[in-house]
């Protein structure tokens, strides 16, 4: 499941942190998706994805915590693999990214602990078998994980010039390059939701485990609640849509 929780998660640079209050109680709370796949007149369902929202505490520090969960249907498992779940802690005073963990049913996982001190992030691999591999990364405010990322797109301001945001995704245990467009207002996508359309390019690697889906369509409310409506990704063949559930 690990492709269909990228597909599902934003990614965006930040040129400052949002400051406290930034998030309003409407944004609290979780967030139903349904995960689509279309190629031709083929368009069927092949997952659910619930992303929840909540004020919390990370080591005796006011957090907010984000759980996500993406549940691939029956039919489909067989070809998705197993269900997804991924955590993380931001600090509800800047937002900034404190803890991410991504447990696999096998026994292996990601976990990135973000260090404001030493101004590092460290990154844990832990394989099936038990071995583990560290490695460190700069805490720059361009480089943080994919929920956590989520999350700061739906309070960030973009600046109105609309250049292009350099940063660094932490996927898998590795850091690739990538860069975020804002497009403004889009009234045509969610005409009942005003929303604004983002692009994400991957510049080094696909958003997916094959490399593929290289860009990223992403729609986020304006509105109080500032959800995240949809996302498209072209993928080698077809394209995965991800839309609020109703």
């Amino acid at each position: 499941m690990k492709k269909l929780l990228t597909i599902l998660l934003a990614l965006v640079a930040s040129v400052t942190a949002p400051g406290a209050g930034i998030v309003p109680e409407e944004a609290l709370g979780a967030v139903n998706y349904d995960v689509r796949y279309k190629l031709g007149a083929l368009n069927t369902k092949v997952a659910t994805a619930t992303i929840t929202w909540e004020k919390a505490d990370w080591k005796q520090q006011p957090a907010y915590h984000s759980h996500a969960l993406v549940q691939t249907t029956p039919v489909f498992k067989i070809f998705l693999g197993s269900d997804y779940t991924a955590d993380t802690y931001l600090s509800r005073n800047s937002l900034a990214p404190l803890f991410f963990s991504n447990p696999f049913k096998d026994g292996s996982r990601f976990e990135y602990v973000y260090k404001a001190e030493s101004k590092e992030i460290e990154s844990l691999a832990v394989k099936a078998s038990g071995e583990a591999e560290n490695k460190s990364y700069p805490l720059d405010g361009r480089t943080m994980d994919l929920l956590s990322l989520l999350h700061y797109l739906r309070f960030h301001t973009f600046s109105a010039e609309g250049s292009p945001l350099s940063m660094h995704l932490l996927m898998g245990g590795k850091s690739y390059a990538a860069r975020v467009i804002c497009q403004g207002l889009d009234e045509t996508k969610f005409p009942d939701k005003p929303s604004e359309r983002i692009v994400v390019e991957m510049t080094e690697h696909g958003l997916m485990e094959n490399g593929s889906g290289n860009e990223l369509l992403l729609w986020r409310s304006t509105g109080p609640d500032r959800r995240i409506l949809g996302l498209e990704v072209a993928l080698s063949t077809g394209t995965m849509i991800c839309r609020i559930r109703e």
